[in-house]
C-alpha cells in the first residue's frame, strides 16, 4: 500500500526540479487550451444558455402539469 522509501528521491533538488517541470507543463497546456478555446467561447456560452433555458422551461412545464 505505502510507497517504498527507496523509490522516493532523496535529493531535494531533484524533487523541486520535477515539481517545477510539472508546473511549467501545466501552465503551457492551460495557456494552449485557453488560446484554442477563445475563438469559440461565445458559441459555448450560447449553447450553455440555450441548454439551461430549455431545461428550466421543461422543468416549469412539468411542474405546472403535475399540479393538476
Amino acid at each position: 500500500m505505502g510507497e517504498d522509501k527507496s523509490s522516493l528521491p532523496n535529493d531535494p533538488f531533484a524533487w523541486i526540479f520535477r515539481a517545477s517541470l510539472l508546473l511549467l507543463g501545466t501552465a503551457i497546456v492551460l495557456n494552449l487550451a485557453v488560446a484554442w478555446l477563445r475563438p469559440i467561447t461565445h458559441w459555448l456560452a450560447g449553447a450553455a444558455v440555450l441548454i439551461a433555458g430549455t431545461w428550466v422551461t421543461a422543468a416549469i412545464i412539468r411542474w405546472q402539469r403535475s399540479k393538476y
